[in-house]
């Protein structure tokens, strides 16, 4: 257990640090429906990383059961989303260096502000779950759980532990501005236009360490 929580909470910290969540609760706790829109959009994150995790752990579970060795199985896939991590990497940083992030938000993003808790939700589903660099390193979570030799009990504590550090820099904001909200928004609008003019270069190097990462437990894994 303590080996799978070893690999999987590292692989959290890349979802929990990307910048687009973190700009997006940052204008939904800025909206006219703050609390809401914060904890819809909380809910859907949640809901997003869960139905990955999930899905690729009990697949694992399902190929062991058929009498198959999972490992090898895992150790390609983890190759498979670590190239592809790579490749987001090389378009990022393309993008970055052709033309600086600097600028307007997106409409999708601007328009945060109107946003009913509805839409909140679908939008931190979407942010987690449709997120090409946030499904493949969920994947990679949800692989790792299933191949590992672990209870049902034990893979939905570590299911748990990675959707809760992938979550953190969604869920703590919200909790605190439910305590405190005059305290953190200016830090928090601080945050956010960092990440609005460095989010490429941030999340290429996010997708080059994990890239790397995985391809390595997966060549690991043979």
């Amino acid at each position: 257990m303590n080996e799978v929580l070893g690999s999987i909470l590292p692989l959290s910290m890349g979802v929990a640090l990307g910048p687009f969540p973190i700009i997006m609760i940052v204008l939904l706790l800025g909206s006219a429906r703050p609390n809401a829109n914060g904890l819809a959009f909380l809910s859907g994150w949640v809901v997003g990383l869960a139905a990955i995790v999930a899905v690729l752990t009990f697949a694992l579970d399902a190929l062991d059961g058929a009498g198959n060795d999972p490992g090898p199985m895992a150790g390609v896939v983890r190759i498979i989303l670590g190239s592809a991590l790579l490749v987001m990497a090389a378009r990022k940083f393309i993008k970055r260096f052709g033309t600086s992030d600097a600028g307007p938000l997106p409409r999708w993003m601007a328009s945060a502000t109107s946003y009913s808790p509805g839409r909140s939700a679908v939008m931190g589903l979407t942010l987690s779950a449709a997120n090409p660099k946030n499904f493949a390193i969920t994947a990679a979570a949800g692989v790792t759980i299933g191949a590992a030799d672990l209870s049902l009990n034990a893979e939905i504590w570590a299911m748990s532990a990675y959707i809760v550090f992938a979550s953190l820099t969604v869920l703590v904001p919200v909790a605190v501005y439910l305590i405190a909200p005059r305290k953190v928004a200016v830090p928090l609008r601080a945050v956010m236009q960092w990440l609005q003019v460095n989010h490429s270069i941030m999340t290429g190097l996010l997708l080059v360490v994990f890239g790397f990462i995985l391809i390595g437990n997966g060549l690991g894994s043979f």
